[in-house]
């Protein structure tokens, strides 16, 4: 194998990794280690598609610090005492250079504290990512929802 066909496999299993990290970190509501996945200048952004304005909408857009600020607060809350579980699965991974770009479809099970299961949400990720200091964050996390009817628990990132 050449080595730039070697850098570029593992620079991709370096980013399937960070995409696996991110569903764990959001199951464990492990908030600041979920924002430490972000670049500095990035962005998070859940939008999903209106059929009724047959246009894209945007339910959340925030920059990583005004996320983490929102995040801190979160114990604060009323919350859904149930538990959510991600299963992410990565799609296509572009790399150039100190740049790449990842699609990913998710669903997220939601069970209830009397232990019953259901579909909370599904979607893809839609991300830009930036290499930074040997490892690879985000610049753009963008969550694309199919789902368009969220229950309780909404005010944390999917």
């Amino acid at each position: 194998m050449a080595e730039p066909e070697l850098a570029d496999l593992i620079a991709k299993e370096a980013i399937r990794t960070l995409i696996q990290e991110t569903a764990v970190l959001l199951d464990r509501e492990a908030f600041d280690g979920w924002i430490d996945l972000f670049a500095e200048d990035s962005e998070y952004e859940l939008v999903t598609y209106g059929p009724e304005i047959k246009s894209r909408m945007t339910w959340w857009k925030a920059k990583r610090d005004d996320l983490k600020r929102v995040l801190d607060e979160v114990p604060e809350h009323v919350r859904d005492t149930g538990l959510r579980r991600h299963l992410v699965t990565p799609l296509s991974i572009t790399i150039s250079d100190t740049s790449a770009t990842a699609e990913s479809h998710f669903v997220v099970v939601r069970t209830d504290p009397g232990g019953n299961s259901d579909v909370f949400a599904t979607g893809r990720y839609e991300d830009e990512l930036v290499g930074e200091g040997g490892r690879w964050r985000y610049a753009n996390h963008r969550c694309v929802l199919d789902t368009r009817m969220l229950g309780t628990g909404t005010h944390v990132p999917l």
